[in-house]
């Protein structure tokens, strides 16, 4: 019986590390990148939305915006930033005359003049748009500008938000340049009053650029701000997007990239086959080391909020599983700031560690804003989670914070 059980037990493991073998494979094998959809440029009117923005001075802004993503539902759109500058909080996309959905800024850019927005509501019937390389556009090849100018689409004074009013213009790129820090490509096509946000096609249904200014001192100029200038603040944010540069394939070299992939996979196979083995044979030996090296990670670790600058520089607060609430209200609040700091809120704030998922949170209740380092503010009521080493501050930069690990 002594002989038995450990047997029995590396059996196990064995056929545990086989079975995770075969799902490797069958992984390596199924697995393809996301490819976008073969459409028309007529048809990605379906993924240009018209964006309202209900201003502070009573006025409605109009522009066009585009969806992104990986598949339907869609929740984000990208538009120009001077789109919803009139008020960040008082945007929609427009469906028709009667439904709107309303829409929070998530991240934007004033120097770029970029704004992604993300839908209170699961979008359907609006796809979303496959972004091409503007790296490799080139003067003189033929692009589209969709989107929705005010002076084509106006019924009864109402704004359309119907994929049918989209307007679809076609033109070339006269120049690529950098104006403001920012990639620009001059085209021809014509950008009206609404047309902002809207993007720019190549002849592949592509998104290069976005639609972003005119010259009306001069006929033909038009502005539009490269694609690539957007890619950072998606994956920042941890949007999935559809990407023409893992798309590119014809059906022959698909065919050959399926066959290297095989050919990977059966390798890869054997090769896991063979650490089966030898965990079969060496599993009880590495148990030991395996249950040390556990243990020693993050439980010798505490997780802190360090002030940076401001009047908590130099202090670190240990953060527990529960709500560490930052303002000038000492009733609410842990981390108190003297009253005469009228920047902060009474409760500007609230920081939270999850000891179970191990991650940090943070929640604005401010009127003068909480920020990430980046500049850009985190959207009031909504929990915005944080990584180790990320920063922010409290109405300026200079009253900054982060969170991070420290040795216990």
């Amino acid at each position: 019986m002594m002989m038995v059980r450990p047997f029995k037990r590396n059996i196990r493991v064995f056929l545990t590390c086989l079975l995770v073998s075969l799902l490797f494979l069958q992984i390596l094998i199924s697995t393809n990148q996301v490819k976008a959809e073969t459409r028309s440029i007529d048809d990605l009117r379906n993924s240009v939305v018209r964006i309202l923005c209900y201003g502070l001075d009573g006025g409605l802004y109009t522009g066009s915006g585009f969806s992104v993503g990986m598949g339907e539902p869609v929740r984000h759109i990208v538009t120009n930033y001077h789109v919803v500058e009139p008020n960040l909080e008082g945007v929609t996309v427009l469906l028709s005359k009667e439904d709107q959905i309303n829409a929070v800024v998530v991240a934007y850019d004033k120097v770029k003049d970029i704004a992604v927005l993300e839908l209170t509501q699961d979008l359907f019937k609006r796809p979303p748009m496959e972004i091409g390389d503007s790296k490799a556009a080139i003067a003189s090849q033929d692009v589209y500008a969709l989107g929705f100018p005010g002076d084509a689409d106006l019924i009864d004074d109402t704004p359309s938000g119907d994929p049918d009013d989209v307007t679809i213009t076609r033109g070339i790129i006269s120049k690529i340049s950098t104006q403001g820090g920012r990639g620009i490509f001059q085209v021809d096509v014509s950008i009206n009053s609404g047309n902002s946000g809207g993007p720019l096609l190549n002849e592949n249904g592509q998104v290069i650029g976005i639609n972003t200014f005119t010259v009306t001192s001069a006929a033909g100029i038009n502005g539009a701000v490269k694609i690539e200038e957007l890619i950072p603040m998606l994956e920042s944010r941890g949007i999935e997007y559809l990407s023409a540069n893992n798309n590119k394939q014809s059906s022959g070299s698909l065919f050959a990239f399926s066959k290297i992939w095989l050919i990977v996979a059966i390798v890869c196979f054997v090769f896991l086959l063979i650490v089966g083995l030898l965990l079969f044979f060496f599993i009880r030996k590495r148990k030991a080391h395996s249950v040390h090296v556990s243990h020693s990670s993050p439980y010798n670790q505490k997780p802190v909020l360090k002030g940076v600058s401001g009047y908590f520089a130099g202090q670190t607060i240990e953060l527990v599983d529960h709500d560490l609430n930052i303002g000038r209200d000492a009733k609410q609040c842990q981390l108190v700031f003297p009253l005469s700091m009228e920047e902060i809120s009474r409760k500007h704030c609230t920081l939270h560690f999850d000891k179970h998922a191990q991650t940090f949170t943070i929640e604005d209740h401010s009127t003068n804003g909480t920020y990430l380092q980046s500049g850009a503010r985190i959207p009031a009521g909504k929990i915005t989670q944080l990584r180790p080493g990320d920063r922010f501050y409290l109405s300026s930069k200079d009253i900054l914070f982060e969170v991070s690990w420290e040795r216990r």
